[in-house]
């Protein structure tokens, strides 16, 4: 096979002689045919004019095994590489470049994942908020019934800005499944004595599930939700004791400076 340079005159100024160095045109970085090559493409082809300056009027007459050893890569890239240079037609080839399957520049499949990329970026604050919806739904689903109203759309609202803040979706539903359990235990279930789950949600008491019985079970709290809830929105359970102001306060120092580190590097 037999490779020349398209316009090879264009490169250099002798004729008789094979030189040091070849011309390049700057109009190359504008050229759109040659920038919308792959990039691998686009680096041999610099290459290639240098090995074509070393032949007579620009032909390589090389073998495909000796191109790649000048070039010091292995065939297979050099034939990936070359390819879309002799589709674009900035080499001729004498011959169809053997053992490699010569594909058209991707133009229409790179435009086809674009839009795919546009669709995903459109659909994905829906996919988001159908989520989040999905998570209400199953709080609203584990709360307990309650005797009078029980406005779901504000306790939407609010369930939705408690997540947005940080609140854990899954710590709110858990809290509200064992709100209903003890509340069951009671005989308090359809009873006026259930709060509304937007008052629920307003005064944070989902934090109060988060922790057993501080002083029977001590070992049992999780300190970090209750501290990072606290450092987000000022909220600090009951049942945990006095907050990290106070001197009293029950949390360990070090799960304090934690979390607060953290925050702050968010």
């Amino acid at each position: 096979m037999i490779l020349t340079p398209k316009n090879w005159k264009s490169f250099q100024h002798y004729k008789d002689r094979a030189p040091a160095w070849i011309k390049l045109h700057k109009g190359l970085l504008t050229d759109f045919t040659f920038n919308r090559l792959p990039l691998a493409s686009r680096a041999l082809a610099p290459m290639l004019w240098l090995l074509a300056s070393e032949y007579e009027e620009g032909k390589i007459t090389a073998s495909m095994e000796e191109m790649a050893f000048r070039l010091h890569i292995s065939e297979d890239e050099l034939k990936s590489s070359l390819s879309p240079l002799i589709d674009s037609g900035f080499f001729f080839a004498s011959e169809k470049l053997a053992g490699c399957e010569q594909k058209p520049i991707p133009e229409k499949r790179r435009e086809e994942n674009i839009e795919k990329r546009r669709e995903e970026n459109i659909q994905t604050p829906a996919k988001a908020q159908a989520c989040a919806s999905d998570d209400f739904e199953r709080f609203k689903a584990a709360f307990p019934k309650r005797d009078g109203a029980n406005p779901w759309q504000p306790a939407e609202k609010k369930f939705n800005a408690l997540v947005k803040t940080g609140v854990d979706p899954e710590e709110m539903i858990r809290a509200a499944t064992e709100l209903a359990r003890q509340e069951s235990a009671r005989g308090n279930i359809g009873t006026k004595f259930i709060p509304q789950a937007i008052t629920w949600l307003n005064q944070q008491r989902f934090q109060d599930y988060a922790v057993s019985s501080f002083d029977a079970q001590p070992a049992a709290i999780d300190w970090e939700p209750i501290v990072r809830t606290w450092t987000k929105t000022g909220y600090w359970s009951h049942q945990a004791g006095p907050d990290p102001e106070s001197p009293a306060c029950r949390c360990p120092r070090d799960i304090i400076e934690k979390v607060s580190a953290e925050s702050m590097r968010q």
